[in-house]
């Protein structure tokens, strides 16, 4: 059985390098994934390893491998399996070519060697910026 943090090193380099069968492995059957900013379009919570595994099988006809790097993780110290990830992503989005770098804070429950729940935190304007959307501040617009 692997520690929290190995299974979490586990996922992100999975993740990073778009390794969907060494993601599957990191995941429980019942994981959820989270992700409390996704923009619309993308959602908000996934159940289950088929659920999670789908999302994550969509991305590499949308993106390059996202080559996550800078881990910080850290154990919750009153929380046995709970984990704290900050990373950083440098890939391109296919559609636009354009770059995708963004910062990220996840969480992570980890039971039995494997990711019960995990929530993923991430700057939305950047990737609707990557994805060739716009963000403009109320009283930014520009007038036609």
């Amino acid at each position: 059985m692997s520690d929290p943090d190995t299974v979490v090193r586990r996922y992100l380099d999975a993740v990073g390098a778009l390794d969907l069968d060494a993601l599957a492995d990191t995941f429980a059957p019942e994981v959820v994934m989270d992700l409390p900013y996704a923009p619309p379009g993308f959602p908000r919570r996934v159940e289950g390893r088929e659920g999670v595994t789908g999302f994550f099988a969509a991305m590499p006809e949308m993106i390059t491998p996202l080559r996550f790097h800078d881990y910080r993780i850290d154990a919750v110290a009153d929380d046995p399996g709970s984990i704290v990830a900050q990373y950083a992503s440098d890939a391109r989005i296919l559609a636009t070519d354009r770059p995708y770098r963004n910062t990220y804070i996840s969480r992570f429950q980890v039971r039995g060697g494997a990711i019960t729940w995990f929530a993923e935190y991430f700057d939305p304007i950047t990737l609707v910026e990557a994805l060739g959307g716009t963000v403009t501040m109320p009283g930014q617009e520009v007038s036609a």
